[in-house]
């Protein structure tokens, strides 16, 4: 799995590529904690290259999403492959982190 962090506007836009499963896990929460998790506020996942995940990568993003709103943000995903959708919609995890089709609409919805 690869990971790589730009700032749009002072927020932080994470892509993520490859699969998200309990052995890539641990090594997106080391991500997020040495390099978003105190330094900003509000996040954009970038799933366009996450071709899979499993149940632990959703744990992963709602430790994230937990961390960023008790800081007064939080986390938006953007363009979820079809594959990682249906089991964020099996979760009900698109009714916890708002879902958006892609990157800049989802971080347009940080100006609104």
């Amino acid at each position: 799995m690869e990971m790589e962090l730009k700032e749009v506007e002072g927020i932080a836009v994470i892509h993520i590529q490859g699969e998200l499963d309990a052995l890539s896990a641990p090594d997106l929460t080391r991500f997020f904690e040495t390099r978003v998790v105190d330094k900003y506020q509000k996040l954009v996942a970038d799933l366009q290259g996450l071709t899979y995940s499993s149940s632990a990568g959703i744990r992963v993003f709602l430790g994230l999403a937990r961390s960023a709103r008790q800081k007064g943000g939080d986390l938006r995903i953007a363009a979820v492959q079809p594959r990682v959708e249906k089991v964020f919609k099996l979760s009900k995890f698109d009714r916890i982190v708002k879902v958006y089709p892609g990157i800049e609409d989802a971080v347009n919805s940080y100006m609104d």
